[in-house]
């Protein structure tokens, strides 16, 4: 059995869903204000640095909601399933809740990413509009997004839409009348009603095995990432040999269980360093590695520093 470790076995008295300060691991992004008054997340993004800070950014994740990633300066490139998409200034790319993908900068860039539960599209639970409206899109199995390009005459009633709501947000000035939150409702409903009404019909489609398949890897991944994996205890997970579980790793996500699984490490370990004192040893310990050493080694070569100067400069502020 090929054993996913940096050279030593780790300490087994780590349970798989300790995290700092009680939050559980977390299988997809989780948006924080789930549950709330007002559960709209926006996501301020400008060469590699997002804020407010968010689990799924840099790494390969999911959502219950939907998201418009609206590009204002640059170029991305958002991988969805196998599909790497290009997203310049000017356009915007949907993707639809449950989908799993990762976005990376092609060029200096800005974006700003609008994560909108779908209940703020569907005016209130049971309705026709939830039906027609937003289920059957956000519930269509072949549907997992789309391009809204500035160079498609067509498309400018979206891209509009989306300035509104966007310019609504991010004004200081906005947010001190009355009614904020009511006006920020109708320019999301505003947006949606612009976007179903370009869409063309979607095709009559069966939910994927193997876009199930690698969820299924993902998760058990996310959820036991602390511990001593094996390729084939990966591919347990989802019912399926080695060789296919490599095979989908490298379709689907780019690189080997391995890698991903160090780089998931390393986006789980910044938490413990932005938000406990918690010494290198013990967050290498939290987060999976075999030793503080191996940590140090893995974090400098992906973030360019060690751990200690990255929260430095997290305290900092910079």
């Amino acid at each position: 059995m090929s054993q996913i470790t940096d050279g030593q076995r780790r300490p087994q008295h780590i349970t798989q869903h300790e995290q700092p300060e009680g939050r559980p691991s977390p299988i997809y992004s989780h948006n924080p204000h789930e549950g709330g008054e007002f559960p709209l997340l926006v996501l301020d993004v400008e060469r590699q640095v997002c804020t407010p800070s968010n689990e799924g950014f840099r790494v390969l994740h999911w959502h219950e909601e939907v998201q418009f990633i609206r590009v204002l300066q640059g170029v991305i490139q958002t991988r969805i399933y196998e599909e790497a998409i290009e997203v310049h200034a000017g356009d915007c790319l949907f993707i639809n809740r449950m989908v799993p993908h990762k976005t990376i900068e092609k060029e200096d860039c800005r974006y700003h990413s609008f994560i909108i539960p779908e209940q703020m599209l569907a005016f209130f639970p049971g309705s026709i509009m939830e039906k027609r409206d937003v289920k059957s899109f956000l519930c269509h199995p072949g549907f997992t997004h789309f391009l809204i390009k500035k160079s498609e005459p067509a498309h400018e009633p979206v891209l509009n839409a989306l300035k509104a709501l966007d310019d609504l947000y991010f004004s200081p000035l906005e947010k001190t009348k009355p009614h904020y939150e009511y006006r920020l409702s109708t320019a999301l409903v505003s947006l949606w009603l612009s976007f179903i009404s370009i869409l063309p019909p979607l095709p009559a489609a069966a939910p994927s095995r193997e876009h199930l398949r690698i969820r299924k890897l993902l998760t058990y991944l996310h959820s036991n990432y602390q511990e001593e994996l094996s390729v084939e205890s990966i591919a347990a997970a989802a019912h399926i040999s080695k060789t296919e579980c490599l095979r989908c790793f490298r379709r689907y996500v780019g690189e080997s269980p391995y890698q991903y699984l160090i780089k998931y490490r390393l986006h789980m370990s910044e938490a413990f360093l932005k938000d406990t004192e918690l010494s290198v040893t013990k967050i290498a310990s939290e987060t999976g590695f075999a030793s503080a050493s191996s940590y140090i080694r893995y974090f400098r070569k992906w973030y360019g520093c060690t751990p200690k100067e990255y929260r430095s400069k997290q305290k900092g502020g910079s």
